[in-house]
């Protein structure tokens, strides 16, 4: 079976460059610390060098799906009226457009099955703010009994633990597996349980998750910092003792080697017959493309950046704190 595309990360462009006439950057590479940078206001700013987000199984533009438009138009007025939803959490809630997302993900899915992919993750979104909207209205015994459980396990991503434990708590809390069933049963995908649990295509899994969080942590390290959110493990790597460009740069390194495993996993894969080689084949297409969909919702939905600060991070991969 053919491997996937392996990325050669780069550090950034050389020599000095200038941004926008407003702001020019030293250092060589991207390597040697944090630059410094005049601002218009004469404040002061620093840039960081990110990794190459769009490489190795999140290369190429995804295939979307055409049922978008109008799904996701009926799933948002049917979540609007059936929670009596309030107009700010409205507006968030279109500004998010989790149909961008299921088009990504599952561009082959019906109509029936797309329709149910998107109200899943509205869902999603519906009940993390009910909790929120509960949590300030009431201190009933049993949410508190809830939220603290969920408190229990957040606390496993703070920044007193090990590298490995935060990416395992990571992997499993980012919502990537639940998409990878999602999807399967979208497109259709018919595999026994042995194939799911082969060793090659739980490194496919871990590795299409990994990357969704790592994207996540990368593109959202500018908004964490200004809200004061130390989740992120650009945070805990700084906390270990790296400058914040080698704490961006080792998480490169970790993405790069996500994409490694991938490309070996998948060079091991064994062949369980022409018909079943082709399922397999569909869903770990489907694991990178749900990877590769939460990377352009990213970017689409303004999340984590705006429009000017989205190019600059895709072109010239340099984001401005």
């Amino acid at each position: 079976m053919p491997a996937a595309n392996q990325t050669n990360r780069s550090n950034g462009p050389n020599g000095d460059s200038v941004l926008n006439g407003n702001h020019v950057t030293n250092g060589i590479n991207g390597t040697n610390g944090i630059s410094k940078t005049n601002g218009v206001n004469g404040t002061k700013s620093r840039t960081l060098y990110i990794p190459d987000l769009f490489g190795g199984i999140l290369s190429g533009e995804p295939v979307e799906n055409p049922r978008e438009p109008e799904i996701g138009r009926m799933s948002e007025e049917w979540t609007k009226a059936l929670t009596k939803m309030d107009p700010k959490t409205a507006k968030i809630l279109t500004k998010a457009n989790f149909a961008y997302l299921i088009s990504l993900a599952a561009p082959q899915a019906d109509a029936e099955a797309f329709r149910m992919a998107v109200d899943w993750c509205i869902w999603a979104f519906v009940f993390d703010d009910h909790l929120q909207q509960r949590w300030k209205e009431s201190h009933r015994k049993c949410l508190f009994a809830i939220l603290q459980q969920v408190w229990l396990a957040q606390s496993k991503t703070g920044l007193d633990v090990t590298i490995p434990d935060y990416m395992e708590t990571r992997r499993q809390s980012i919502g990537s597996y639940c998409l990878f069933v999602v999807v399967e049963w979208a497109h259709g995908i018919k595999l026994t349980q042995d194939i799911f649990d082969h060793p090659s295509v739980v490194t496919c899994e871990r590795a299409a998750a990994d990357l969704t969080w790592l994207v996540n942590d990368v593109l959202s390290y500018k908004k964490d910092m200004a809200f004061g959110v130390e989740h992120n493990l650009i945070c805990l790597l700084k906390r270990q003792g790296c400058s914040e460009q080698e704490a961006m740069d080792r998480t490169g390194d970790i993405m790069d080697q996500c994409q490694n495993d991938w490309d070996n996993a998948v060079a091991n894969l064994p062949s369980w017959g022409e018909e079943t080689d082709k399922e397999v084949q569909r869903y770990l297409g489907a694991c990178r493309d749900v990877a590769r969909a939460n990377l352009w919702w990213s970017f689409k939905s303004g999340r984590y950046l705006n429009a000017e600060e989205a190019v600059q991070a895709r072109t010239a991969r340099i984001l401005t704190l």
